[in-house]
């Protein structure tokens, strides 16, 4: 009883300590850069009433077709109910209730990688770290924190399935996975990738998750087929109403180019940028050290225990970074 006790204590102080301060002044700030043009996209809903075909800035007669709009609908939805004001608050309003969501889930992966305490520290981690919480963050209206959400919900509740024994629960932890993964898709587009690939690349190596999958693989295929139903009907409304247009900028633009030349010049940036930029800043919170002190003992252990949550954790540490890095732009 104790013990539920303090994990419950754990959890509201994530939530009052890291999650609360999100809101703060969230409205004091003027929007800028794509925060701007995403704001632009929700409000044009608002103004046109067209929620399939969200408006790119600043022009009512062009489509934002650069990703899916589901980020706009949840901005848009409670605004249109009267639920949130259409300010700056009301539009980042969103971003910060998925980032406090997102430092729950990071508390709960790292209470099962090493205790409440081990929870604590990586979302203290997290929350000190200066370009997550204020530059293209949780804090403003764009992708970063729904994405966030997704990867760290989708992490957790593959790993739940992965050791969960009742059928229930299972069903459960696979439905919340897919939600997850749905959310980053349809809201981030290509960026939602990597998270069926970390799983994947932690099933396939230990024998359990591979038995597990094995088990419950028709589970996972409703799933697919859940997802696909869900995502597809708004990629095929377009495709028959501006194909040339939807593949021209969210397939060849803002995908093929961004891997193979730039769509900015000034995203032109070495291969070890992303890599450079993370060093420089953990450097700048003091939490370097135990950042790679970290990395080291969770390698030590994935090779010794081979622990799904401890191989996950570490495959994402490295695998996105590392594949993003090949690419020629970077932003």
């Amino acid at each position: 009883m104790r013990e539920g006790v303090a994990r419950r204590g754990a959890l509201l102080l994530v939530l009052v300590a890291c999650g609360l301060p999100l809101f703060i002044g969230l409205g004091h700030t003027d929007l800028g850069n794509d925060e701007a043009i995403y704001s632009y996209a929700a409000e044009s809903i608002l103004i046109t009433g067209d929620w399939l075909s969200p408006r790119s800035s600043p022009n009512l007669h062009i489509i934002f077709l650069e990703k899916p709009p589901l980020k706009f609908w949840i901005v848009a939805a409670p605004i249109q109910l009267g639920l949130l004001p259409l300010d700056e608050f009301g539009l980042r309003f969103w971003d910060a209730v998925f980032g406090s969501a997102a430092f729950v889930y990071v508390f709960l992966l790292g209470r099962r990688m090493g205790g409440a305490l081990a929870g604590l520290f990586a979302v203290l981690t997290l929350f000190v770290h200066r370009p997550l919480i204020f530059e293209h963050g949780l804090r403003s209206n764009n992708m970063e924190a729904a994405l966030l959400l997704a990867y760290c919900g989708g992490v957790y509740h593959f790993l739940r399935w992965a050791h969960a024994d009742a059928e229930r629960g299972r069903r459960v932890h696979i439905a919340a996975c897919t939600a997850c993964f749905f959310l980053a898709f349809m809201t981030k587009f290509v960026a939602a990738v990597f998270l069926p690939l970390l799983c994947g690349l932690t099933a396939l190596p230990l024998t359990s998750a591979r038995t597990a999958l094995m088990r419950d693989w028709r589970k996972w295929a409703i799933a697919a087929a859940a997802f696909i139903a869900l995502a597809a009907p708004w990629f095929l409304y377009h495709a028959a109403l501006h194909f040339e247009d939807l593949w021209a900028t969210m397939f060849r633009d803002h995908v093929v180019t961004r891997f193979t030349a730039y769509v900015d010049p000034s995203h032109l940036q070495p291969w070890h940028y992303y890599f450079s930029q993370m060093i420089v800043e953990f450097e700048r919170t003091f939490v370097l050290w135990w950042v790679a002190a970290g990395l080291g003992l969770l390698l030590i252990d994935v090779v010794r225990t081979r622990r799904p949550e401890l191989l996950v954790v570490l495959l994402w540490a490295f695998v996105p970074t590392i594949l993003i890095s090949l690419g020629s732009s970077k932003d």
